[in-house]
């Protein structure tokens, strides 16, 4: 009875907020980040799934069509019609738009402005560069650039040849068994290099040039077109000239690619959080790629070549997929969370059921496994693996694909028993191996070991659900003896400290951060230790005003510019925010997670660098500018860490924690994918009040509310027509509020707390 006082039912309160449920931001289609170029350059980055532009003003840009390299070093100088001065065009650029379909670069000289639109259909493997100027006079634009028609590395084709096609008023780019074939065609060119063998200048390699004419107003510019192919059933130069002829049909497809997504949409009081996540998800989508020999999957990132054929990391790692595959979970793109996986079991070994690490985008013509060191050296990808795949049957309630490939879960789980040394409990890491540190190689890892206690765990929970209890059973005890070996493993109780791992001489590894946050992940510290260490992470020596540190300052390992040892990654950033979240350090938890946010805006709009310096915010020396796990981990993080979202489909349950910034009163969620229905919902937020209205397009749903920390006594519930209470807390840190939905319709409910004296 005293349970039944505090309730009321308020049908009158569901429909202020409810309003605005129905209405979420513009498509992804219509983002446009406008940014002034850097005296270090800006990253132009422009991605269909089949080909992608990049690079810096210096040297310049890269052209792909995968896996081909067709141009590098591309740039332009301008001559005004008339005059005989030459103006170099990287000196001039002052500017740069970045759509999820297009990049333009804005050029200022004396008497002109030039804008360079760089533009990738979908599917095809091609792009265009286009040139349109304002000014009073025409202008002759000399493009620079070397041919490559090159694999990408460690492929390598010999014998290339560059032609001239007077015909077509293009280059064409070929090798003598002609597999490999390239195609450049601009109708406004008006001069070009002489290609011809002679005893000078015939290196293949080497800086060409051609002139195109641009006027201005509607109608004068110039466009060249890039277009390469490595099967026989395309042609390049048919290829090039289609999308010039029918550019504006690929423009539209284009838009249609990110307008049709269907993914959640979050809308906080903070735009520029808001920018960040919309961009995050156009990342995500852009990193889809499709291989003519391969198939299609996510890439790890783009960045310039430095010269060697490897734009990194735009290869397919298992492991950045995985990290991908959880940010497409929490936005809703099942489908594609599903393809990827599909895609990473494709290729798994098929003798040990080791789950690969990276494939190179040349590995069709290449015997990659064997031939090359490089495909199974992670042994740490194959346990982050079942924990993936388990998240994705819980979330989608797919397990059907779970019993579809339960032969593959089953090989991944027994390669990881297999590197259980016999009559030991955890595993270590076979020479010649590496775990999760790559700088370091260790016979074994605390990472490592405890994510053998969630892969056991993992395969506990898809074995119980495909029909194999007896497999569920050993495993989840594997699992109970492998997190009872941890501590007497890595924790010195003399020193009391706790040990990142071992090298092979049985030398204690110290100092990474990483380790210290996955002990957060799988609470293994006592309360005094959970606490010490929380109050460390958010000290100076860890934490930079951009992220955490992977080594604290005050180490003597300490170096700001290191890879692994200070720097400041974006994604042990996202997962230091999680397990502070995790820990109930909720404030420390946003704070951090919002110190991400800059990162979109560092160097290309709308893109996350890998990797900062520990120092200063500007990149590591090896960082790459778009690494997709960076955008990945931080999109994961807003969702399951300050919003606190998570999904079981098979309960039609939806829990909601969330975590928020002091100064933010609402949240709105569109697009929430449960279950087959859509979800929208609204979180209102005054002094003692939390308010949370919910759509809800299907079935009856359950809805789990776990109140922000507070100290308040909860006074009394309100809920909408049709909602009903199934549990309720006496305080805001005693349990959740658990209430069922009705189908179809508005949910309302109002939580009432007291604050203490």
């Amino acid at each position: 009875m005293r349970l039944l006082h505090r309730v009321l039912i308020a049908i009158g309160l569901v429909a202020p907020l409810c309003r605005g449920l129905a209405q979420s931001s513009p498509s992804l289609a219509e983002l446009r980040w406008v940014a002034a170029e850097t005296k270090m350059g800006r990253f132009v980055i422009v991605l269909g799934e089949r080909a992608f532009v990049g690079g810096y003003g210096t040297p310049g840009l890269e052209v792909w069509t995968y896996p081909l390299q067709l141009v590098r070093h591309y740039w332009v100088s301008f001559q005004v019609d008339g005059d005989t001065a030459e103006f170099d065009g990287r000196a001039l650029l002052c500017g740069i738009e970045q759509t999820p379909t297009a990049t333009t670069r804005t050029y200022e000289g004396r008497g002109f402005t030039v804008r360079e639109r760089v533009f990738v259909p979908v599917d095809l493997p091609a792009a265009t560069i286009s040139y349109a100027i304002e000014g009073s006079r025409p202008l002759i634009i000399t493009v620079h650039f070397t041919p490559s028609l090159n694999l990408m590395w460690p492929g390598a084709v010999g014998g290339q040849e560059i032609h001239w096609d007077s015909t077509h008023s293009a280059y064409t780019l070929d090798e003598p068994s002609h597999r490999f074939r390239g195609a450049i065609v601009s109708p406004q060119i008006v001069a070009h290099e002489q290609t011809q063998n002679n005893r000078r200048d015939s290196e293949f390699e080497r800086s060409m040039s051609f002139v195109v004419r641009a006027a201005p107003g509607e109608g004068g510019a110039a466009t060249i077109a890039f277009a390469g192919a490595s099967t026989a059933d395309e042609v390049p130069l048919s290829i090039a000239r289609s999308l010039l002829a029918k550019r504006g049909d690929y423009e539209t497809r284009a838009l249609g690619r990110y307008a049709g997504l269907h993914v959640i949409d979050i809308s906080t009081p903070d735009t520029n959080v808001n920018r960040a996540l919309r961009w995050a998800q156009v990342t995500l989508e852009q990193a889809w790629a499709c291989n003519p020999q391969l198939g299609c999957g996510l890439l790890a990132g783009y960045g310039p070549s430095r010269g060697a054929r490897r734009p990194q990391y735009a290869w397919f790692f298992a492991g950045d997929g995985l990290v991908a595959v959880d940010a497409l979970m929490r936005e809703g793109a099942y489908a594609r969370a599903r393809d990827e996986l599909a895609f990473i079991m494709r290729y798994q070994n098929k003798r040990t059921g080791a789950i690969w690490h990276e494939l190179s985008q040349s590995a069709g013509f290449l015997d990659w496994e064997h031939a090359y060191p490089y495909m199974f050296v992670h042994v740490d990808i194959s346990f982050d693996f079942l924990n993936t795949l388990r998240d994705y049957v819980e979330t989608t309630g797919d397990v059907a694909f779970a019993k579809a490939h339960w032969a593959s879960i089953r090989a991944a789980y027994g390669y990881c028993r297999s590197s259980i040394p016999a009559g030991r409990t955890l595993p270590e890491i076979p020479a010649g191996q590496q775990g999760r540190d790559e700088q370091d190689p260790q016979r074994d890892e605390l990472t490592l070991s405890l994510a053998s206690v969630a892969a056991s765990q993992s395969f506990a929970s898809l074995a119980r659900v495909t029909g194999h209890e007896a497999m569920a059973d050993t495993a989840r005890r594997a699992s109970i003896a492998a997190r009872e070996a941890i501590r007497p493993a890595y924790y010195d109780a003399r020193t009391r400290q706790w040990a990142s791992g071992h090298l092979r001489s049985g030398t204690a590894v110290k100092g990474l951060t990483s380790s210290l946050i996955a002990l957060l992940h799988e609470r293994l510290l006592t309360e005094p230790e959970q606490r010490e260490l929380l109050n460390a992470l958010v000290s100076p020596p860890y934490r930079a005003p951009w992220g955490i540190r992977s080594t604290p300052s005050d180490s003597p390992l300490y170096d700001p510019d290191s890879y692994a040892r200070g720097s400041v990654w974006a994604i042990g950033t996202a997962d230091a925010t999680m397990a502070l979240y995790e820990a109930g350090d909720w404030s420390a938890a946003t704070a951090l997670w919002r110190d991400l946010v800059p990162w979109f805006e560092l160097d290309s709009p709308g893109h996350m660098h890998e990797v900062l310096n520990g120092d200063a915010f500007v990149p590591e020396r090896e960082s790459v500018p778009d690494q997709s796990w960076s955008s990945a981990a931080f999109l994961s993080s807003a969702v399951r860490g300050m919003l606190g979202l998570q999904l079981d489909a098979a309960k039609r349950q939806l829990r909601i924690a969330p975590r928020l910034p002091a100064e933010w009163d609402t949240v709105r969620v569109w697009h929430i994918a449960l279950a087959g229905a859509e979800v929208n919902l609204a979180l209102h937020r005054s002094r003692n009040i939390l308010q949370l209205d919910v759509e809800n397009s299907g079935p009856a749903m359950t809805i789990v509310l776990s109140p922000p920390p507070a100290t308040g006594q909860v006074n009394r519930v309100e809920l909408g027509s049709g909602v009903r209470l199934m549990s309720m807390p006496t305080s805001s840190r005693d349990g959740d509020l658990v209430v069922m939905c009705p189908s179809r319709g508005g949910c309302h409910l109002s939580l009432h707390l007291a604050a203490a004296p």
